[in-house]
């Protein structure tokens, strides 16, 4: 496995993540979830037009379904990769994990609850790690998880 070369990054290896580096993770796993989106409704859309003599045309869903939908894929997304490799494609960008708190994998039932209350709150409480001394969410707290620096997978204990 390769060394981390930047000195910055290497240190901060096993540390919890800042506020900014959260909130851009989440806006990226967002923007994430929105794709998936789009994708479901492409291929709804082109099933339909294989056995419909409907024109193409990407499906429009009422309001509600859209947001079931959002709020369905992106419990699935984040909860799956936060029970599983401990980081969404978002974090894994910017070297992000979620972990427990002693540093080990996050379970699922935490995973689980952790992306109910972060896609049901649309992340917008993450902003409360700005004032906790630990840069703990309330997500964090809740589900007794940390987000931490982790380019290279290691068992580190958040400090």
């Amino acid at each position: 496995m390769k060394e981390i070369k930047n000195e910055r990054s290497r240190e901060a290896q096993g540390r919890r993540a800042g506020v900014v580096s959260q909130v851009l993770a989440l806006v990226l796993d967002a923007g994430w979830i929105l794709a998936e989106y789009v994708v479901l409704l492409a291929m709804f859309s082109v099933l339909r037009g294989l056995f419909t003599s409907a024109s193409f045309q990407l499906a429009k869903p009422d309001t509600w379904v859209s947001v079931v939908l959002l709020f369905v894929i992106g419990v699935a997304t984040l909860d799956s990769a936060w029970s599983g490799a401990g980081r969404a494609p978002g974090m894994g960008l910017l070297g992000l994990r979620v972990v427990a708190v002693d540093g080990t994998r996050l379970g699922s039932r935490r995973a689980f609850w952790r992306a109910v209350l972060v896609v049901g709150t649309l992340g917008l409480l993450v902003v409360t790690a700005l004032f906790s001394r630990t840069n703990r969410s309330l997500y964090d707290k809740w589900c007794g998880s940390s987000v931490i620096y982790e380019w290279r997978p290691g068992n580190s204990v958040p400090s």
